[in-house]
């Protein structure tokens, strides 16, 4: 999870999904937020915060990674970073898309896929930002990141903040570090709570509409862009690069499907 929220291509809370925790930690987000001093709800609650600490810690050590080694592979090989990206996405919307019946699919996918175009086909922005816009980057990235579909780090592209944010955190920038984290403390303390209702109270057509919107990251991830930035078919023939794309795409979703049947090994 760490390592998936530099990359504006998909999203932690995918992972989480994949990986058959995502219920865990929307649950322990939500009871983080809401201490009661009883005995059961202090257990309950130091119970949310160890997992929690221990996700975080995991996932600083991701993002460690990610930064220092795949971001090198986004400057220098672009196609090849997108085409693996790709392959992940396709991936994680058929492993995704075995777990929910059919009549669910067809009524929420569209839905999903309605709601997260827009969003990932709007352009990104390459001006200086003004420093509020990190706040309300926070907001953004922190509910993208438990929201399977819209990755975090795409927001922060959309909204021109991607790089600016990686370059505070390099910087020990500690004035956007801090309009940061008090948007994503606001957005803790509200979205935790309304996604655990609702994927408790309708679980399947969640989980629809989250395959929709992971579908929808498809559109971001596609390795050919025209020089607007719009996406563009390969030329077969005069692409040197167009099978080690595909390469890197079919070694992505496959990836993807070799960690599911461990996770499903490891759960059985």
């Amino acid at each position: 999870m760490g390592i998936v929220e530099v990359l504006p291509g998909i999203s932690g809370g995918t992972v989480a999904l994949l990986t058959r925790i995502y219920d865990k930690l929307i649950n322990a987000l939500s009871q983080i937020g809401k201490f009661r001093n009883r005995k059961d709800d202090r257990a309950m609650w130091l119970a949310a915060l160890t997992f929690l600490v221990q996700l975080g810690f995991w996932m600083a050590c991701g993002f460690v990674v990610s930064m220092l080694t795949i971001l090198e592979l986004v400057h220098r090989e672009p196609r090849l970073f997108w085409g693996g990206i790709f392959g992940i996405v396709i991936g994680a919307i058929i492993q995704l898309a075995r777990s929910v019946p059919a009549h669910y699919l067809l009524r929420f996918v569209p839905i999903g896929l309605l709601i997260g175009l827009p969003i990932v086909a709007l352009p990104a922005h390459t001006i200086e930002p003004p420093l509020w816009l990190f706040a309300i980057g926070g907001i953004g990235a922190f509910s993208a990141w438990i929201l399977p579909g819209i990755s975090g780090s795409m927001m922060l592209l959309l909204m021109g903040i991607w790089m600016p944010t990686l370059e505070a955190v390099r910087d020990i920038d500690v004035t956007k570090l801090a309009l940061f984290a008090s948007g994503m403390a606001l957005a803790f303390a509200v979205v935790p709570r309304v996604l655990v209702n609702l994927v408790h109270r309708y679980r399947q057509p969640m989980l629809a509409f989250f395959v929709g919107l992971v579908a929808s990251t498809l559109y971001r991830a596609w390795p050919w862009r025209s020089g607007t930035g719009f996406p563009e078919l390969p030329t077969v023939g005069s692409d040197a690069q167009l099978l080690a794309v595909v390469v890197c795409s079919v070694i992505g979703c496959a990836s993807v499907v070799v960690v599911m049947q461990l996770v499903d090994r490891d759960v059985a």
